[in-house]
């Protein structure tokens, strides 16, 4: 008899801008990236319910607690999707992921939705988008406390996500000329550390000359993110890389960005880039440049390899409806 499969996929994610501002109530602008992906295959076996990922292998019901939220959207998962007991259902759930942890990119909602594709398909059931929103929503409550819900839309859906604290999320339509260079600076970001560093800033001087606060800064980055948008709405590469530049250097301002993320940023600009900036929470972690055509994003990656990063990505910003 042929085992009983299914697969699931969702993409990775990156913050085009507005990082940190969010927190404070400030818009800020989401991309879906297909560059990078998680991959989850499941198949019946005759017993047991066994997960294999690069973090654990072993029975499901003996996940480690800091895969709670893993284990929830398994569970109910299946819940949802079957009319019997979840222990009634013996598999090998096997997952495959190139979206570097601990990066901003949105990996363990990913896995979560990637995870509950698979399991539906494997159930042969409809998985209306709600019931994918419910299911991962909770698993990174689980994992997060209080998600935003910007890494769940984003890694189940194809365009770009404008949101704010306390409002309905918004999709963009995306279709520009130009491509995005996402480089792993290969040190490790903390964005917990971060945001605690932008909080002490709120009332102080960051600016001697203009006597600019870091509140200043940040209702500033607020700014940027709408003229983003208006930026992506215009299909307007140019203006959208200016906009990045200034998001990045007011994310300086902060004290968020790295060395490592400053030099790659610095090399952007001067291999034809239209704009760069850190992205995610800083400290490390990754960047992102702006270039028009494939060639210089090609010369880029190049170039970014050569400065020491760890990993280099190419993302059409063309079309974005119609990759996968």
């Amino acid at each position: 008899m042929k085992p009983q499969t299914g697969t699931g996929l969702a993409n990775g994610k990156i913050i085009l801008a507005g990082e940190h501002a969010v927190v404070y109530h400030e818009p800020a602008i989401a991309l879906p990236i297909d560059a990078v992906y998680v991959k989850a295959d499941i198949v019946s076996a005759k017993e047991g319910q066994t997960i294999q990922c690069e973090l654990y292998t072993g029975d499901v019901n003996e996940m480690h607690t800091s895969m709670a939220g893993l284990q929830f959207a398994i569970r109910e998962a299946f819940k949802v999707a079957s009319t019997k007991e979840v222990t009634d259902h013996t598999f090998t759930l096997s997952i495959e992921s190139t979206i570097p942890a601990e990066r901003g990119r949105g990996s363990s909602a990913a896995v979560s939705v990637a995870v509950v594709r698979a399991i539906f398909d494997f159930l042969d059931a409809t998985l209306p988008e709600e019931t994918l929103w419910n299911i991962v929503q909770g698993a990174e409550t689980i994992s997060h406390g209080n998600p935003s819900g910007v890494d769940t839309a984003t890694t189940s859906g194809t365009r770009p996500v404008f949101f704010q604290k306390e409002q309905e999320l918004q999709t963009l339509h995306l279709n520009m000329p130009a491509y995005l260079v996402i480089a792993d600076s290969g040190v490790t970001g903390n964005t917990k550390q971060a945001v605690q560093h932008v909080s002490t800033l709120q009332e102080r001087i960051i600016d001697p000359t203009t006597q600019e606060t870091g509140s200043d800064a940040v209702q500033s980055i607020g700014a940027i993110v709408n003229e983003t948008k208006a930026a992506i709405e215009e299909q307007d590469p140019q203006k959208l890389g200016q906009l990045m530049s200034e998001n990045h250097e007011r994310l300086q301002q902060l004290g968020v960005s790295h060395d490592v993320i400053d030099t790659l940023v610095d090399t952007a600009h001067q291999n034809n880039a239209l704009g760069a900036k850190v992205t995610g929470g800083g400290l490390g972690g990754c960047m992102i440049a702006l270039v028009e055509t494939e060639e210089d994003a090609l010369h880029l990656q190049e170039q970014f390899m050569k400065q020491g990063a760890q990993a280099v990505w190419i993302q059409s910003l063309a079309k974005k409806e119609n990759t996968k």
